[in-house]
């Protein structure tokens, strides 16, 4: 796949997900490069984590938590990742979906490169400007949300936008306790 077909394919994601969606599934990515995918998008955010956690001042008087190692956070991200996908699948599943485990995890993985990329480039905005990329940042969620619906639906082939949603939110619910089971000073 080539650089400028890779940015086409990110602008296509934007502007219309449903297409985009059905031009990923349409490549049959094999397991293999798809579990490498998936690893080397874990990695990838975990370095953009890492520059937040780094590069960003901390404000006078302002103790942060320890900070965990980068081992355990990646293990931690691979985990959420991974249970995303799982919870998409079985709850759409639930829903009348017909998508596949490879199929979720396709368009998982290109919305988390897409994240990642957006993240890096609100690392950058908020060392210039810090207050715009709390802006950024809320548009960046808003967009991942339109494309996750639009994905979801492509995927499970739902016809309709409404159990995409359902699918996200019964997720969200569902995961809720085993994510703050594995954050480290959780509540739980």
């Amino acid at each position: 796949m080539k650089t400028t077909t890779l940015g086409n394919l990110a602008v296509l994601t934007l502007t219309n997900p449903a297409e985009a969606a059905r031009q990923l599934l349409a490549f049959r990515i094999g397991r293999e490069v798809l579990w490498l995918a998936f690893f080397l998008a874990v990695v990838l955010n975990g370095l953009v984590q890492f520059g937040f956690e780094h590069m960003l001042p901390t404000p006078d008087g302002l103790s942060l938590p320890e900070r965990e190692p980068i081992f355990m956070s990646l293990i931690r991200s691979s985990v959420y990742m991974l249970f995303s996908i799982v919870a998409f699948l079985a709850v759409g599943r639930l829903l009348g979906g017909q998508g596949t485990f490879v199929e979720i995890m396709t368009l998982t993985v290109w919305l988390q490169y897409l994240q990642t990329a957006a993240s890096v480039a609100a690392l950058i905005l908020a060392i210039i400007a810090p207050m715009l990329m709390v802006l950024f940042l809320f548009v960046i969620a808003l967009v991942s949300l339109y494309v996750t619906l639009h994905f979801l639906n492509e995927a499970h082939k739902f016809g309709t936008l409404w159990k995409s949603f359902g699918v996200i939110v019964l997720s969200a619910l569902v995961a809720a306790p085993f994510v703050l089971a594995l954050t480290p000073n959780a509540p739980v």
